[in-house]
């Protein structure tokens, strides 16, 4: 008797078996690959929300005044404006939690809520010590949703940028792009620190650097998976997130900062896409190198407009102190939030200088004494200039922060690119198992 010939599945549970059955050696052969790529992202993750965690406690509990016992009860008091700032203020947890989880996993709603959640209990439990603070449960409550609005937002944008190229399934984790994210807690620290609208317009700058990284990316990355629109739309976003905190609601600094971001960005898409048809659509081409030798003069100038502003308040006497400001002057709110930012820009100086001396030919040990040289040189000579200056002086103990916060910018884009090339080896594994194996590529990996 002849045995019947096998026809393959015929229910949908015996098809879903066999997928799941020829996966098998696509999931198991390159293990070691997955586990690698999986620890680097798990490294980068904490570290940078370990900076954000930072940044956020000193904005919502500076000036760092705390009482042995609770000073107020809770407060059910609460504005438009509150819930905008909180929910934008945590945004960027969300967004970089999912962003540093293994490659291929969903979105697990019930840890980035509970995130959000205990860092806002936390910053909230101290906030009950502060005199001049509040605790409140909708600010807990609209942190949370701030959180879980960042991983949602990086669904949707990665649903955009996957595709079989490599390049285009990493444009969101480049270490171009690490520049970015960085440059939105920096944006915060300078309007929160700015007790004018005028000094507040020194965001416009970090805006244009954002704006030229992102079309420049959008161009060289991910066009045509993603329009130009969505080009907009993210510029747009990422305005939205960097400038309105700090703003505080003031729309001669938002409209304007979006304006510059999305002219750049726009500009940079079309300029590159040009650049590449040019070279007979090339692609292989590397951008980051030319992107970072236009975007450092410009960052220059916003080191040095903020370190010294206001330009004009000088004096002949030059005067220094041990401590963040000169005994006379009492360390304000507005002062704590400026040498933070003071701080966190040199942190941009040490990631950039990393980079740019990164992909020098000569690299190792050598880079590293470069970025330490430059980093000192230009804290020590923004700290001379301010020595002139009556209301902040010299001083040593924001040199040596500048100098820590440039190491650890160093620290993470070696993470960062430490994580990229574990991305690009366990994808090249994996598409060479497939091939082997006959198995169809999983646009996840």
């Amino acid at each position: 008797m002849v045995p019947p010939r096998y026809r393959g599945p015929s229910s949908a549970r015996d098809r879903l078996s066999l997928a799941r059955f020829q996966e098998l050696p696509t999931l198991l052969a390159p293990l070691r690959y997955r586990r690698e790529a999986d620890f680097t992202s798990l490294r980068l993750g904490r570290a940078v929300l370990g900076y954000l965690s930072i940044v956020v406690a000193i904005i919502t509990l500076a000036p760092f005044r705390f009482e042995t016992v609770p000073a107020h009860g809770l407060s059910f008091v609460w504005t438009w404006s509150d819930l905008v700032l909180n929910v934008l203020m945590f945004t960027p947890f969300g967004f970089v939690y999912q962003l540093t989880r293994p490659r291929g996993v969903g979105t697990d709603w019930g840890r980035v809520a509970l995130l959000g959640f205990a860092l806002s209990g936390v910053i909230e439990v101290a906030q009950l010590f502060a005199p001049s603070r509040f605790t409140s449960l909708f600010d807990l409550g609209t942190n949370t949703a701030g959180a879980l609005l960042g991983a949602w937002v990086f669904g949707r944008m990665s649903l955009r940028v996957r595709g079989d190229l490599a390049v285009h399934t990493l444009a969101l984790e480049l270490p171009l792009m690490g520049l970015v994210y960085l440059l939105i807690p920096l944006c915060w620290l300078v309007g929160f620190g700015s007790e004018g609208a005028l000094r507040r317009l020194l965001v416009l700058v970090p805006g244009l650097v954002a704006g030229a990284i992102l079309g420049t990316v959008h161009a060289a990355y991910i066009r045509p998976t993603a329009p130009r629109w969505w080009l907009a739309a993210t510029s747009v976003g990422w305005s939205v997130v960097a400038f309105v905190p700090g703003a505080r609601g003031d729309l001669s600094v938002i409209v304007p900062g979006a304006a510059v971001v999305l002219t750049v960005a726009l500009w940079l898409d079309l300029r590159t896409v040009r650049a590449i048809a040019s070279t007979g659509g090339d692609t292989v081409r590397r951008f980051e190198l030319p992107t970072l030798q236009r975007v450092l003069p410009v960052y220059t100038v916003f080191l040095v407009l903020s370190a010294l502003w206001p330009l004009d308040d000088v004096t002949g006497s030059w005067r220094g102190t041990l401590a963040l400001a000169l005994p006379e002057a009492p360390l304000t709110q507005a002062g704590v939030f400026r040498a933070l930012e003071h701080v966190a820009a040199f942190t941009l100086v040490g990631y950039m200088g990393a980079e740019y001396h990164g992909r020098e030919p000569r690299g190792g040990l050598g880079a590293l004494a470069r970025i330490v040289a430059w980093s000192v040189a230009a804290s020590a000579l923004l700290q001379m200039a301010r020595g002139f200056q009556p209301n902040t002086g010299a001083s040593l103990s924001l040199f040596l922060l500048t100098q820590v916060a440039a190491a650890f910018g160093h620290v993470l884009y070696a993470l960062q690119r430490e994580h990229v090339q574990a991305l690009v080896r366990r994808r090249t594994v994996l598409e060479k198992f497939r091939q082997s194996s006959g198995v169809r590529p999983v646009a996840s990996n």
